[in-house]
């Protein structure tokens, strides 16, 4: 029985064809609506930093990761899709199923996806992002440690 809001299950050893290049999000527009998300979770965690006033910057880290973590794991577990993917229609699929992912998949990949945003002011930060560029599945490194691909549908 398939969860409600999750697409059909993928035939048994048929994992693989979520992955064919036509279904592959768009690098580039995934990479916009990563930013779209980044700009929605900083005024979030600006706000809340500004009603914390921490000094130290710990605890508005800590916020920062549980913010990222939370949002995503929810939006891609139970939609598929964060608010930036959905301006293009991309959904996050497990690569070997093709259901959303579960949340602890999600929780994981929208750890790395902080990480590598926190980052992306170093060289590490930018190659997780830009991996997606060369990759034949187009999968940046937050979906190879996740296990998840990004389609247009």
């Amino acid at each position: 029985m398939v969860p409600p809001g999750q697409p059909p299950m993928m035939p048994p050893g048929g994992g693989g064809a979520m992955a064919v290049p036509g279904n592959l999000a768009s690098p580039g527009l995934r990479i916009v609506g990563g930013l779209i998300d980044v700009i929605i979770l900083a005024v979030v965690g600006g706000i809340i930093n500004r009603i914390i006033h921490d000094q130290t910057g710990i605890i508005s880290l800590i916020i920062g990761v549980v913010l990222y973590v939370a949002y995503f794991a929810y939006f891609w577990s139970q939609r598929g899709q964060s608010v930036g993917m959905m301006v293009f229609g991309f959904r996050v699929r497990d690569q070997a199923t093709g259901q959303y992912p579960d949340i602890g998949k999600a929780a994981l990949r929208g750890l790395i996806w902080y990480l590598e945003v926190l980052f992306t002011i170093c060289i590490v930060g930018a190659v997780g992002w830009l991996w997606q560029l060369w990759d034949p599945q187009r999968q940046a490194i937050h979906d190879k440690v996740a296990g998840t691909i990004v389609t247009t549908s």
